[in-house]
């Protein structure tokens, strides 16, 4: 029998020895090299949720969803396993995948392999967004760096150098998603290599797409690793800030103020107001897609649709451009405005023409606003929040003057210098909407990145070296030049006439 002397000695040791375990225990968990091997085990984890989450679209690709549920198991073993780890890290991204993870399981249990198909691609997309660090944390932040994208293109890039072309260009469509993470930084220092970047990664995504050209874009990949790395190390000032809306905001500014000067000379109130209507619109759908964007979603999870919206946006708004261009041009005539302001304006005026030029200015604030938007939401965090409000605004009251200055300007000069050259302004705008337009569709795999190396590229024109922005371009050239012909024969004959 153990005495009661003996029992207490005995309990005394076990409770010393649990006390230096756990003290061991604490040291070692707080410790650099436990908390790394824990990150790289939950690393380790996440990586195994995106191959299985692939290995799923995979199969249900092909019709298989009995296989494809084996590993759907699995992701939502890992996901039952590790959801207050991920709602650590971001709410918004728990509540994503935790959405995501629901609908596929109901699609298996409806055994609906359309839903199932299209739920598990957008799953996917979600677990290497989380896989990245390309969202935005609890704290408003987003691990998605510049210098973790270019690592990640050097990633695609070895890809390339092994051959692994499906892979690679998987790489690549994923890159085209995130670059919305990471292009207010390019932007804010260099528009030259952010439209440069934008075009290389459609021309990569062309080439691996095209097995004749596969090995050419292993050094567009380079270079635009080489392009992008100088500016990792950027440090903004409140003038970075107040570029971008600049920048942005000039061709909107230009179409606005255009159709303002056009509403002034018109002396029609009612066609200013709908210009300004259509402008405070689309101003507020811009503001609403930034709340959205910084509050509910990621800024590379809303990557694919902002590339949407300025591609219909920009092809709607080219379309109506081309029609208002040919219009200023055609009333550049003195007697022909004249004529028109005294039989025509007020059924004009008060026709669909009123929609029309609301939805063009609507269209072109929407095109370039998102933009500014989204660029100055990349730049929350990186600079004190008073100098990017006074950036904003003094980029933004540049502008306004602007505006006020070109409208002032232009109902005070005769009516064939303004309208000829604003005719020129509008078409020029309506050429590079065009272009930019089809581009960010083929941004968002709308339209595909087929290129060829003998047509012409030119970044600041938005001409790029695929058949399917370039015919538009084209037809809108040889419009502009039979119309000028025919005006030009059309007064011709008035002269001839006149003389005889």
């Amino acid at each position: 029998m153990m005495t009661n002397e003996k029992r207490w000695k005995v309990n005394s040791s076990l409770t010393v020895i649990r006390v230096v375990f756990m003290i061991a225990l604490l040291l070692c968990s707080c410790s650099p090299a436990f908390a790394a091997a824990q990150d790289d085990a939950n690393g380790d984890a996440v990586a195994a949720a995106v191959s299985n989450t692939e290995h799923m679209v995979t199969e249900l690709n092909v019709g298989d969803m009995e296989l494809a549920s084996k590993d759907f198991a699995l992701v939502k073993k890992w996901w039952s396993t590790n959801k207050n780890e991920v709602k650590q890290d971001s709410l918004d991204m728990s509540l994503e995948i935790d959405r995501q993870i629901a609908s596929l399981s109901l699609a298996f249990l409806n055994k609906d392999l359309k839903q199932a198909s299209e739920v598990a691609g957008t799953l996917h997309f979600s677990l290497r967004n989380y896989s990245d660090g390309a969202y935005t944390d609890n704290t408003g932040k987003s691990e998605m760096t510049l210098s973790t994208y270019i690592m990640k293109l050097r990633q695609a890039g070895d890809l390339m150098k092994k051959q692994a072309w499906p892979e690679a260009r998987n790489e690549v469509k994923l890159l085209q998603s995130q670059w919305l993470s990471i292009e207010g930084d390019v932007v804010s220092q260099s528009q030259a290599k952010y439209n440069n970047a934008e075009r290389d990664l459609v021309l990569m995504d062309a080439y691996l797409s095209s097995p004749e050209k596969q090995d050419q874009a292993f050094s567009i990949a380079n270079r635009l690793i080489e392009s992008l790395t100088p500016l990792v190390d950027a440090q903004y000032s409140w003038w970075d800030a107040a570029l971008i809306p600049l920048r942005e905001g000039l061709e909107g500014l230009l179409v606005v103020g255009t159709l303002l000067m056009y509403a002034k000379k018109s002396e029609s109130v009612a066609a200013k107001r709908w210009v300004i209507g259509g402008s405070a619109a689309a101003l507020l759908v811009c503001v609403a897609v930034g709340f959205i964007v910084t509050v509910l979603l990621s800024s590379s999870a809303f990557g694919h649709n902002n590339s949407l919206i300025n591609g219909w946006t920009g092809v709607l708004a080219s379309v109506m451009l081309l029609y208002v261009s040919y219009w200023l041009h055609r009333n550049s005539d003195v007697k022909r405005w004249n004529k028109f302001l005294q039989s025509k304006s007020t059924e004009a005026l008060t026709s669909g023409r009123m929609i029309s030029i609301a939805l063009l200015a609507f269209f072109a604030i929407v095109r370039e606003g998102l933009e500014t938007v989204i660029f100055l939401v990349g730049m929350v965090g990186k600079m004190p929040g008073t100098e990017l409000a006074i950036g904003i605004a003094a980029g933004f009251g540049i502008l306004a003057l602007c505006a006020v200055v070109m409208v002032k300007a232009g109902t005070r000069l005769p009516v064939r210098p303004v309208f000829l050259v604003s005719s020129i302004i509008v078409f020029y705008l309506c050429f590079k909407f065009m272009g930019s337009g089809i581009h960010s569709l083929q941004m968002a795999g709308i339209i595909p990145s087929t290129v060829q190396d003998y047509l012409p590229e030119r970044m600041t024109l938005s001409i790029y070296p695929s058949w399917y922005s370039t015919l538009p371009q084209l037809l809108f050239l040889i419009i502009a030049v039979a119309v000028v012909l025919l005006q030009k024969l059309s007064s011709q004959r008035i002269r001839n006439s006149k003389a005889v």
